[in-house]
């Protein structure tokens, strides 16, 4: 059956709520797919049926944003169908977003074509369908993983797909990697935390004189691939967040960031919301990196 893959955000994490671009892009090392078993089933299928149960109530008040076949759901998870997944939960890599991509694609009727015209439409659809899972969803993850394209979102509505070429003026070649903190992590709070930062007037200041303008800078330099520019501003948003978001970076972590901050060899990032999950890290040379970070599980994106 179709595969579901992952998703990365690459650019815009917390700050794509005031006003800066965020460019997400699908993440293949993880997936998800339909399969079905006769054992272990109510193990397997987790909160799939009560998934069901809420997607009949919204459907009998009028209030699905999308046709779904939901008795054609229900009847297939009698069957023994589950989603089997290797996306890890609370990493912020689309675990939910791959599962609702998922539903939406094999059991929804009438869908809407998958082009940027239809990105906002089904990004919202999308969004009530996760919404089940976290309470709130903005349907950025699961748009990803279900149009397998890399997205730019210039703002909430204006949604666009970019094709990310190779620079041949490039003097280095450079490359994003992952940092498995082993952490697993709600979104949520760390983004009360942002939002509540973003109260004090010196720090919101500062969030639109210095990150806002180096998010949207590293999102240009890496759809153009200059990586020349992109290193610099990887650094710039990388000290940002260490000095204004420490408490989103694990404390056992922070050593090897200020270890990136002064090295030409690599940077670190958040990945999504902070607080655990992975690390998105930057270098010039991931063999050298792996050295250098030879007590931790990277992974080459």
């Amino acid at each position: 059956m179709k595969q579901y893959t992952s998703k990365l955000l690459l650019f815009g994490e917390h700050t794509i709520i005031k006003g800066s671009q965020a460019l997400a892009m699908p993440l293949p090392h993880f997936f998800g797919s339909w399969k079905y078993t006769t054992d272990d089933i109510e193990k397997l299928q987790m909160d799939l049926p009560a998934f069901v149960d809420y997607l009949e109530k919204l459907k009998n008040v009028n209030e699905l944003l999308c046709n779904l076949n939901i008795s054609k759901f229900r009847e297939e998870l009698n069957k023994g169908l589950y989603f089997d997944s290797n996306i890890p939960t609370g990493y912020g890599v689309g675990s939910s977003g791959a599962l609702c991509a998922a539903v939406y694609d094999t059991f929804g009727k009438n869908q809407l074509e998958k082009n940027e015209n239809n990105f906002f439409k089904i990004k919202k659809i999308l969004a009530q369908l996760e919404s089940y899972f976290h309470g709130a969803s903005s349907g950025t993850d699961p748009l990803v993983c279900l149009v397998e394209k890399t997205l730019l979102f210039e703002d909430n509505e204006n949604i666009r797909s970019v094709e990310i070429l190779k620079n041949k003026n490039n003097k280095k070649n450079f490359q994003f990697f992952l940092l498995d903190t082993q952490i697993p992590r709600q979104t949520e709070p760390f983004v009360n935390i942002f939002l509540e930062k973003c109260k004090d007037d010196y720090y919101y200041s500062r969030l639109q004189a210095e990150l806002i303008p180096n998010v949207d800078d590293a999102i240009a330099a890496y759809t153009t691939q200059n990586s020349e520019i992109l290193f610099e501003k990887i650094h710039r948003i990388g000290h940002f967040q260490f000095k204004y978001f420490s408490k989103m970076i694990p404390s056992q972590f922070r050593t090897i960031w200020l270890d990136g901050l002064a090295s030409d060899l690599f940077k670190f990032k958040l990945c999504g919301a902070g607080g655990g999950g992975f690390l998105l890290g930057f270098t010039s040379d991931f063999k050298q990196t792996q050295k250098h970070l030879s007590d931790y599980q990277l992974i080459a994106i």
